[in-house]
């Protein structure tokens, strides 16, 4: 499993590709949440008009436990080593994470985002949030070659963490592509930019918490 740890700043945000199987898996989420998932507009920050819960079978829903383990468990143990490097007096309990298990804060949710629509800046509960993308059309990547702007960020996710340092900066961009998972600090804020395309783009969000390695 490829990864890679991003630390523009100080926290993590873990940046890997999601296998066939576990596409596979989300798609099916997708499809069955489009129309039977619960309108979440009233609980997120989304300006997007269908977001849904995950409405699946209970199968389906053990089978993405099981998948998204792997990514949990080694973005915790590396989040877990960098927080252990800054305590002056260092931890002696140690983690199986061969052992870890998790829980979802608040039920996944799927956006179906179109054109214009857009996630103010914001932040989550529990302890990792997670953006996973299910159809990310190519038409939006386009945008950011084409803008007329120094600062194209079309489509783009951005992570916002205090300000400006000097060989640091205080935010990070990330254009999205189809199978893209995130992982990061479930209180690191973050924004969604519009696209203009006429298209749709469909990931996946989530809270995790009751993290327990026994």
């Amino acid at each position: 499993m490829n990864y890679k740890i991003l630390r523009p700043f100080g926290t993590s945000i873990y940046h890997s590709t999601m296998n066939d199987e576990m596409m596979d898996t989300l798609r099916d989420i997708a499809r069955t949440s489009r129309d039977d998932g619960l309108d979440m507009r009233q609980r997120l920050a989304g300006n997007i008009n269908r977001e849904r819960q995950w409405a699946t079978s209970q199968e389906v829903k053990e089978t993405f436990y099981h998948q998204l383990l792997p990514h949990l468990r080694t973005f915790a143990e590396i989040e877990d080593k960098r927080f252990q490097t800054l305590l002056i007096k260092k931890s002696v309990q140690q983690f199986d994470y061969d052992f870890m298990s998790y829980g979802f804060v608040t039920d996944p949710w799927i956006n179906y985002q179109k054109a214009n629509e857009f996630n103010p800046i914001h932040s989550h509960h529990g302890a990792y949030s997670s953006v996973l993308y299910i159809d990310v059309p190519e038409e939006i990547a386009l945008e950011n070659e084409h803008g007329e702007s120094n600062m194209t960020c079309r489509g783009q996710i951005e992570f916002v963490y205090g300000n400006d340092q000097l060989g640091a900066n205080g935010t990070h961009k990330i254009i999205p592509k189809t199978g893209d998972i995130l992982l990061f600090n479930a209180q690191l804020k973050h924004c969604v930019y519009p696209f203009t395309s006429d298209v749709e783009r469909i990931s996946m969000s989530f809270n995790v918490g009751n993290i327990n390695f026994q």
